[in-house]
């Protein structure tokens, strides 16, 4: 009967030494991890230069512990005990992401009977049937991005590369598009993806229905899309759509606004870019919970495409015409909120500013406080990035995958300005960073040493380590 190979086991090596069979077997794991799992038995004996019945008695010791799979005549792949060590490291670097993104340490106690945590879609709980999308790692990921129009945008850009980055054992290339908030450029940006042969795409969408046939088409060709941020998953096809509820963060920050007020007064509304589907949303869940309040007067609603600059227009005009100041001022984002305060401070009204809501942005936090204004945010988390890349790279894999991925996020309310029934996780002065840029994205996910400015990141096909958000807007290939 033959005896298995042991630790004192010697077998020829490259430059004519002997090593142990032990040695061996790390060398061949490793080998395999290289070969994409499997390699032909010939092929792995002239690798490690080891006489083929030395290789056969040490894989099938490896075997009989479930380190290998020998069921396919010729070949070495390996087996479900060194697969699940695999997907355990996977889980942990997984649980470590999560532990970034997640919601720091609670301060403050909530309001008994409080409602505010995000809705939970029922989406969420719905898997996706992904078994036909299944390919051998390693991956070739797209991302068709809408535009790299402001900050957040690009701390998502920002958050899809780490994503790759984060997991470059099973992704081979990374190609990033900007569309501009052109629809028509999107569909020759998906297509040409597609023509590269991406394996998967993540997909910030410009205006979904235009989209629709593109993304079918890559349904087709067996490339699925992983919707992130921006699109309409009644319209277009797609194995995941990752985000954050839009909806409940308008209807939570008006709460807070109707609360502060008492129930009374005027506000002015400033949405973010009318094209985009997060800026319906959350105006739709914004306006549901002011008309419970008849007291409340609407002075106007005015889109501001999400930018500094036509939100300090906006409302520079109302303060210069005379017309009636707000009580308060809803925004669904600190972008154009920080262009309202600025507003206000450049009238003189610095210390009598009315309550805004918006954050997302380091500037809105440090003028809130800065000028004594009452504020509340609900961060809209660029994190969803990273974790659209995780989703695409599960679908690819043939693993099932919830329908919608909510990120989580805080709530975060200036000192003292907390309300009835919105209690922030944190206060605006614990939140904000004072050392760091103004134009940081503070929900990114990428640590608390991220600096939008200084970022640097390499995978296959980038250049000099630039991230693809530093072009201004212009088309990034970034792959292969």
């Amino acid at each position: 009967m033959e005896e298995p190979a042991t630790d004192d086991e010697t077998s020829p090596a490259p430059a004519g030494g002997t090593r142990r069979g032990r040695s061996v077997a790390i060398e061949l794991i490793c080998l395999l991890a290289a070969r994409e799992g499997a390699i032909r038995t010939g092929e792995a004996a002239r690798d490690l230069a080891i006489a083929r019945s030395s290789l056969n008695r040490i894989v099938r010791v490896l075997a009989d512990h479930g380190l290998l799979d020998l069921s396919r005549r010729g070949w070495i792949a390996l087996g479900p005990a060194a697969l699940r060590l695999g997907q355990r490291r996977e889980a942990m670097l997984r649980q470590e992401d999560e532990r970034h993104q997640a919601p720091r340490r609670k301060r403050l106690s909530r309001a008994p009977g409080a409602s505010y945590v995000l809705a939970r879609n029922p989406d969420c709980i719905r898997l996706s049937d992904t078994g036909r999308f299944r390919r051998t790692p390693k991956f070739r990921l797209g991302f068709s991005n809408a535009s790299i129009d402001h900050p957040w945008r690009t701390a998502l850009v920002h958050s899809v590369e780490y994503g790759a980055v984060r997991h470059e054992a099973l992704v081979s290339a990374l190609s990033v598009r900007h569309a501009g908030l052109d629809a028509d450029r999107q569909i020759r940006d998906i297509e040409a993806l597609l023509t590269r042969g991406i394996d998967g795409l993540v997909l910030s969408a410009t205006r979904s229905v235009e989209l629709a046939e593109v993304i079918a088409e890559a349904e087709r060709r067996g490339v699925p899309t992983v919707i992130v941020d921006r699109g309409r998953p009644d319209v277009l096809p797609h194995a995941s759509f990752v985000t954050c509820d839009d909806r409940t963060i308008g209807e939570i920050t008006a709460r807070w606004l109707s609360e502060r007020l008492h129930g009374r007064g005027s506000v002015l509304l400033l949405p973010g870019l009318l094209g985009a589907d997060p800026a319906h949303r959350r105006l739709e869940g914004a306006l549901a919970v002011f008309a419970r309040h008849p007291s409340i007067r609407v002075l106007d609603i005015c889109w501001t495409g999400w930018q500094q600059r036509r939100g300090r227009e906006i409302v520079a005009a109302r303060l210069a015409s005379g017309a009636e100041v707000p009580d308060g001022v809803w925004c669904d984002s600190g972008l154009q909120a920080v262009g309202s305060l600025k507003a206000f401070v450049a009238a003189g009204r610095s210390g009598a500013i009315p309550p805004h809501t918006g954050g997302d942005l380091n500037l809105a936090y440090k003028l809130a406080i800065r000028h004594g204004v009452a504020q509340a945010a609900v961060d809209y988390p660029p994190a969803m990035g990273l974790r659209s890349i995780e989703v695409l790279i599960d679908v690819l894999r043939g693993r099932a995958v919830p329908r919608r991925v909510d990120v989580s996020t805080e709530i975060v309310v200036t000192r003292g300005h907390a309300t009835r029934s919105v209690k922030p996780d944190l206060w605006s002065d614990e939140h904000v960073r004072w050392d760091l840029p103004d134009d940081l994205i503070l929900a990114s996910g990428l640590g608390p040493a991220y600096d939008p400015r200084s970022f640097r990141i390499h995978y296959k096909g980038n250049r000099y380590n630039r991230s693809a958000a530093v072009d201004g807007g212009r088309r990034i290939d970034a792959g292969p």
